[in-house]
């Protein structure tokens, strides 16, 4: 019996070997590919080591091969490959999620509206592909939302998902300093034509132009949700269930009741390499479909790839409920071109691996978008050898940083989840090397710095070699700009309000933000007043932070260590330094440099 089960094992893992030599042919002279966590782990490891990440997950679908691991790492210590694979990590999707509202968009218009029935809430968006997004969503809203009337531009359902000819990111608008959510959907659609037409006006040519923008899937996801009553139930029912999704969670009752702490903790590491906590035991967003829209639901490495991995499945025929091999292909379809060989499609960004487009939705180009690593290709090979065209994905929020590559034509994916966002992503080196090493690709060589050592080293050693390398040089640039902000932060010290006391008081923009200036007297209202600040819009409000003079004008600082500032705060809220200034009939007001406009806030009365 026990010769029999041996001799079954061999034929096995011959059988394995050899279907995947006609997938990957290359693979035939290197390790078996269901080896390739194993042959990289050392590297990952120096990778989450300089990173100074605390928690990993990489899944790597190979048809229906599945390859796991997970890591964990102390503050001090060095990163660990968990003995068992960790189901319980949760991780919150950010940008990820925006497959998942295509998919949703995809399954509204082409299935559930065919049935023209009077009582299916779904027949007014039968064939809504081409026409302009406000008016198919004015004609599903109800009394569940305003209507929107109209969006400079006029871009179509279609368009909105490819990121074209739509509306400009708000994520200053979206996101306090300190990380807080801010806008409620009704406050999002009482103001997003105005802000459209208002910094459209920025653009020489508005029309025809690709911008990614979180704007544009905030509209689709209340348009989804305006239409079925309820985006939560309708991802339950008609995604998360039909693709085994048990541990994804859109409220924070289920993920406080189904998860520990410990397991969904996200973290920020600073210039000198030191992680703590961000927003420890607090749930950001999941309160608002715009919050959701925006950062995504908490989910697990294996709920995510059961969901790519069922992709592949549908083009192969498998369904998932109303998902089948139509919906898998309809996700492949659309294109907002960048240039010949990259665009957007419904699913993602589309592109060939010899193109600078992989990673570029990473914090590591968004800290540093002009360093040479910017230039680094993932198939290194002459422009005549095989092309390797992929969605790329990439989710980025504070304390979280994900990547994803998907590869339809050989049914593969890579998955990379962190919760822990600092002067390296790792997810984005992880995830790469995942794929050259899936696909036996060679990186651009103009970054490697050669050393005699790698002269004996094979090629996948110099490979492995290469990302560590990059892992080491991107830390050292991105410290560098994360250091200038952590000293602007720190410098100012604090403003005693009675050399400022016009300040205190209510600012408002016309975008229904407000910034709230206040005289803090320390939690006892005993100690002498200093300037301190919120921001809100709605119910909603940021933690209180310092309201700082620095020269002539005012900067939004943290309070202490202890208060991280957003990754926004590198883009949206790059500029936190305050004019004070007065209208001819003595109003004050507050402005600062925005990201597509001058941002205005005026004294309320």
């Amino acid at each position: 019996m026990v010769s029999f089960v041996a001799t079954a094992a061999k034929v096995l893992k011959a059988s394995l070997h050899g279907f995947f030599a006609i997938i990957f042919p290359h693979q035939q002279t290197m390790s078996p590919v269901t080896q390739i966590l194993d042959d990289i782990d050392e590297s990952n490891v120096q990778i989450l080591d300089i990173s100074n990440t605390a928690r990993c997950a990489i899944v790597c679908g190979l048809s229906d091969l599945r390859l796991r691991a997970t890591y964990h790492k102390s503050d001090t210590g060095r990163a660990k490959r968990d003995e068992q694979y960790n189901e319980e990590l949760l991780f919150q999707m950010a940008s990820l999620f925006k497959v998942f509202i295509a998919s949703g968009v995809i399954l509204v218009i082409d299935k559930l509206s065919a049935d023209q029935a009077p009582e299916n809430p779904y027949r007014k968006l039968m064939g809504a592909w081409d026409r302009p997004f406000a008016e198919v969503f004015d004609k599903v809203a109800g009394h569940r939302y305003p209507k929107l009337g109209s969006l400079p531009g006029n871009p179509t359902v279609e368009q909105l998902l490819v990121h074209f000819n739509g509306v400009d990111n708000i994520n200053h608008l979206l996101v306090a300093v300190d990380g807080t959510p801010l806008l409620s959907s009704l406050g999002f659609l009482d103001f997003i034509s105005q802000y459209t037409e208002d910094t459209g006006g920025q653009h020489e040519e508005r029309k025809e132009r690709v911008l990614y923008s979180n704007s544009n899937y905030i509209l689709l996801a209340l348009l989804i949700d305006a239409a079925s009553g309820s985006l939560q139930e309708f991802l339950e029912g008609y995604i998360f269930q039909p693709f085994g999704m048990t541990r994804t969670f859109l409220t924070r009752d289920t993920l406080r009741s189904q998860s520990e702490s410990t397991q969904r903790q996200s973290y920020v590491v600073s210039s000198n390499r030191r992680r703590r906590a961000f927003r420890p035991d607090e749930f950001l967003g999941l309160t608002d479909i715009v919050h959701i829209a925006w950062l995504g639901p908490y989910t697990s490495a294996t709920d995510l790839s059961n969901f790519f991995g069922g992709i592949m499945s549908a083009l192969d025929g498998k369904t998932f409920g109303l998902f089948d091999k139509a919906v898998a292909e309809s996700l492949c379809r659309g294109w907002a071109a960048f240039d010949g060989e990259t665009g957007y499609k419904r699913c993602g960004l589309y592109t060939d691996l010899k193109t600078k487009w992989p990673g570029s939705h990473s914090f590591n180009r968004l800290l540093s978008p002009k360093s040479n690593l910017t230039t680094h290709v993932l198939d290194g090979r002459p422009s005549d050898k095989e092309e390797n065209c992929v969605f790329y994905l990439a989710g980025t929020a504070t304390g979280w940083g994900h990547t994803a590559y998907l590869i339809p034509d050989k049914r593969t994916f890579v998955l990379v989840l962190t919760n822990t966002s600092g002067p390296v992503d790792a997810s984005d080196l992880i995830s790469r090397l995942c794929l050259q090493e899936i696909l036996d690709l060679q990186p651009s060589n103009n970054l490697a710095r050669r050393t005699k050592k790698w002269r004996n080293m094979t090629t996948n050693q110099r490979r492995r070699a290469h990302y560590v390398q990059m892992a080491t040089t991107m830390f050292n640039e991105n410290a560098l700009v994360i250091k200038k902000l952590e000293q602007s932060n720190d410098q100012p010290g604090d403003i005693l309000t009675s050399s400022c006391p016009y300040l205190p008081g209510k600012y408002s923009s016309k975008y229904g933000q407000c910034i709230e200036i206040t005289d803090w007297r320390g939690e006892n209202n005993d100690e002498e007043g200093v300037l301190c600040v919120t921001i809100s819009a709605g119910p909603n409000r940021s933690q209180r932070m310092r309201f700082a003079k620095k020269g002539d004008v005012f900067r939004i600082c943290s309070r202490g260590p202890s208060q991280a500032l957003a990754v926004d705060c590198f883009d949206a809220w790059k500029t936190l330094e305050f004019e004070v200034e007065q209208d001819k009939d003595g109003t004050r007001y507050l402005s600062r440099k925005g990201l597509n406009q001058r941002d205005y806030y005026r004294r309320d009365p």
